[in-house]
């Protein structure tokens, strides 16, 4: 009897403990917003210290963005739902082992703009469903072998912003879904090619802003479902030409901001699905005939803010008659782009030449008409009559549908009495067409004329041709006749003479005289 009232008391404890436990389980901290029909709680800004364990425990969504939160410890044990946990821009120094192997549900974890300088090998046990895995803006210098093993559905792992130097061979072992590996803004030198041959299945690659001088031989070669790859800021001087081997998916390459001397041109070979090209910034001299051969697919090319860049010659874009839209802007030093250097580019609608040194623009450079972004701001103009056609342009055609003040905005340099104008306002008097018109039709008007003159000189020669003829014949006659008839009469002096002298030789003398 003693027994069964101990054990009827201890229920009652235990009833009266769970729910107070529950009343207690449901309290929302001070600055945090809960929410228990979806689940979802967001203690952004809310001075936290530690993680809050009298939260709903069916909870599913937890933010705990911008506190003061040092260490994770086991506290999340008590969320065993979580799908989304959003401990970035606190103090964490370390991840801690075996602190997620109850959180088998969870697919994001965002642990950026901590202190992490390092993460053990059983950091994310439990893991099994995590999709999404941000380390970005940490201490992190290395990365070592088969550290996240553990997460096979991974999909994204951003690694950018720490201070990563090396990379284990086997760093990513396991990763059997990844699709994108940002690596950006680290210390590495060169291009982990062997840790990357783990991770055939990677859709996008960013090794921006890190030291790498040179893409060797090979470097991506199993990494054939890749579709885009950057590879900016890197101080890039030599791609070997079969840098690029085998990246037949790549779609998106970015190149800008590096040290190149030239288009790398036989490295680009490798790379025939390529559609957006970015490789500004470099420090090329000219754009080369055929720079971008066998890229029939390119659609977009950026070629933005190249100081050492003054020229671009014919046929460069010979090739890429698919190419829609061009970006050739903020290139201090280049004033001069040959005729026919966008020739055979039937599908260009977007143009910007923002920002460069032309003064001018040549009519026949461009189908202008054809084109639905034209940008041509920022170019030191010359506004003469030379460049009527592209004020008629900005005037009749609405061209830059996508930014109305791309017309607004061309304004002229020179000469000085223009300066700061804006073209659309000049008039065609003040570009000088009036002074230039008035030549023309003097020219115009000399040349008719001499044609009329010398049409009727020889209308008239034609019609009075007989007497003109005649006329000349006679005067040339008058200028031969006098020495001729002068020869004539001392002929006939001389031969009077003979006969006389024949006659009287010859006369008989009569009988009677003798």
């Amino acid at each position: 009897m003693q027994c069964l009232r101990g054990s009827r008391g201890i229920m009652v404890l235990l009833f009266y403990i769970v729910c107070l436990w529950t009343e207690v389980a449901t309290m929302c901290p001070m600055r945090c917003n809960c929410d228990d029909q979806s689940l979802r709680v967001l203690c952004r800004d809310a001075n936290l210290d530690v993680v809050p364990i009298t939260l709903n425990p069916e909870l599913r969504e937890l933010i705990l963005k911008n506190n003061h939160i040092k260490g994770i410890m086991a506290s999340f044990s008590v969320y065993h739902n979580l799908r989304y946990l959003d401990v970035s821009h606190n103090q964490l120094v370390r991840v801690g082992e075996y602190n997620f192997k109850i959180h088998g549900h969870l697919e994001f974890l965002l642990l950026s703009s901590n202190m992490i300088s390092s993460i053990q090998n059983n950091s994310f046990v439990g893991l099994e469903h995590l999709k999404v895995l941000h380390l970005n803006e940490n201490f992190l210098e290395d990365i070592p072998a088969k550290i996240f093993i553990h997460l096979r559905s991974l999909e994204t792992l951003d690694l950018s912003q720490n201070r990563i130097t090396a990379i284990s061979e086997d760093a990513f072992e396991g990763l059997q879904n990844i699709r994108g590996l940002f690596l950006r803004d680290n210390k590495l030198n060169r291009i982990p090619s062997v840790a990357l041959h783990k991770i055939p299945t990677l859709l996008k690659l960013d090794f921006g802003l890190n030291t790498i001088s040179e893409v060797p031989k090979g470097a991506f070669t199993f990494l054939r479902k890749l579709e885009e790859l950057s590879l900016d800021g890197c101080g890039l001087r030599k791609i070997h030409s079969g840098g690029f081997q085998r990246l037949n998916s790549v779609i998106v390459l970015n190149l800008h901001d590096n040290e190149l001397k030239e288009i790398p041109t036989l490295a680009l070979y490798n790379v025939r699905r390529l559609e957006e090209l970015n490789i500004g910034q470099n420090s090329f001299q000219e754009l080369k005939p055929r720079s971008f051969r066998k890229l029939k697919n390119l659609k977009i090319i950026k070629i933005n803010g190249s100081p050492e860049l003054t020229s671009i010659r014919k046929d460069v874009f010979l090739d890429n008659n698919n190419l829609q839209k061009l970006f050739i802007t903020h290139n201090k030093n280049l004033n001069h782009i040959e005729s026919k250097s966008f020739d055979g580019l039937p599908n260009l609608r977007y143009v910007s030449l923002r920002g460069n040194a032309f003064t001018t623009f040549d009519y026949d450079l461009l189908p202008w008409d054809e084109l639905t972004v034209l940008d041509v701001r920022d170019n030191p103009l010359s506004c003469s009559c030379k460049i009527l056609w592209l004020w008629k342009l900005l005037i009749n055609k609405n061209i830059s549908s996508e930014a109305p003040s791309n017309i607004a905005e061309v304004h002229c340099l020179n000469p000085p009495r223009l300066k700061n104008m804006l073209l659309a306002k000049v008039t065609e008097e003040q570009l000088g067409c009036y002074i230039e018109n008035r030549r023309q039709q003097m020219i115009v008007g000399i040349i008719v004329a001499a044609i009329i003159a010398t049409g009727v000189f020889v209308f008239l020669g034609f019609r009075y041709r007989e007497k003109v003829v005649v006329a000349i014949m006679n005067k040339w006659t008058t200028r031969r006749k006098e020495p001729h008839y002068q020869k004539t009469t001392c002929m006939e002096d001389e031969i009077a003479v003979l006969q006389t002298t024949s006659e009287q030789s010859l006369k008989m003398t009569p009988v009677t005289e003798l």
